[in-house]
């Protein structure tokens, strides 16, 4: 009898870092196409705003993918009809509720408390399993919290659970659902490429049709891309911060367990604070709005290392990290 291939979890972990890396470039791409908007004066209310820029960011990734797997959608299963829609309402929820978080507290207190899921995802895994975490894997969530502590300096100067915080925790689970919801055993078989597509659409559509809810105008929509640089950003956003690491994360997360992918997805904001170091000056030129650089500092060094010791500890795991 001819063995079978082991799964390829070195090839899915090296890919889920790839997705983190384009994670954290969507947030300095997402900060510099807000300015620029911000700069048009639509008059358009923030919700609305974050209503129009996820409708058109998922209806396009959605047409990117759609030549490709379009043709597969007529015969999706029950199981890969189940898999986008959940995915479409926790991913779309979290990234509408984080957007709001983000107009009433501190990026830093922002970014601390979306790292929370480090520790909601093996306890939601632990309950359904009925096993508890690995010390390793309690070590390493450790961790990632003390580095987000150290990424976000003004944590306890500033923190109070008021109306941002209780919003940004809300999103914080539904990302941690997000994830477990990706590794669900009854879903492993399902197609990734038109199950993506079909989140897309599902989110695209669904933000479509709240934006004049929250205070949209069909006049006010076509100005928040109305220039070179929007276009630019937006196209950016898109290709390589919604299409393509979604569809890593939908094709290959489902070999490595919800609590590493947590772990690695962790890496996150290290990312994005590196890449804040220099990125915002392209932009700046791209986009015409003024958008400085972030100075570095000993807390992205330090909280950094943390944060990337921790994930190193999980992908060097030999056993299940839940057990």
């Amino acid at each position: 009898m001819t063995a079978l291939p082991p799964p390829p979890i070195q090839r899915a972990r090296t890919l889920l870092f790839g997705a983190t890396a384009l994670w954290g470039l969507s947030f300095p791409l997402l900060r510099g196409l807000e300015l620029a908007q911000g700069a048009q004066s639509t008059g358009l209310p923030p919700a609305a705003m974050a209503a129009a820029d996820m409708a058109a960011r998922f209806l396009c990734a959605a047409l990117i993918l759609l030549p490709i797997y379009g043709r597969e959608l007529g015969t999706l299963s029950r199981r890969e009809w189940s898999q986008a829609t959940g995915l479409a309402f926790l991913a779309g929820a979290g990234l509408f509720l984080q957007t709001l978080g983000l107009l009433w507290t501190d990026a830093s207190v922002a970014a601390f408390l979306t790292q929370l899921y480090t520790l909601i995802v093996p306890l939601i895994v632990a309950f359904r399993d009925r096993r508890w975490p690995t010390l390793r894997t309690v070590g390493a969530c450790l961790l990632v919290l003390v580095g987000a502590a150290l990424l976000s300096p003004g944590l306890i100067a500033h923190f109070t659970l008021a109306v941002g915080e209780a919003v940004i925790l809300l999103s914080t689970i539904f990302f941690s659902g997000q994830i477990v919801w990706v590794e669900r055993p009854r879903y492993a078989a399902n197609r990734a490429g038109p199950v993506t597509v079909l989140m897309f659409g599902l989110m695209g559509i669904f933000f479509a049709l709240i934006y004049p809810l929250l205070g949209g105008t069909p006049a006010a929509a076509p100005r928040l891309f109305a220039t070179p640089g929007l276009i630019v950003l937006m196209a950016a956003t898109v290709l390589f911060c919604t299409a393509i690491n979604f569809f890593i994360m939908n094709k290959w997360q489902r070999w490595v367990s919800a609590t590493e992918a947590g772990l690695i997805y962790c890496l996150e904001p290290v990312i994005a604070t590196a890449l804040a170091a220099f990125l915002p000056a392209f932009i700046s030129v791209v986009a015409r709005v003024t958008y400085p650089n972030e100075a570095l500092s000993w807390n992205l060094a330090l909280g950094g290392s943390l944060i990337l010791g921790a994930t190193i500890l999980v992908a060097t795991e030999r056993r299940p990290l839940i057990s």
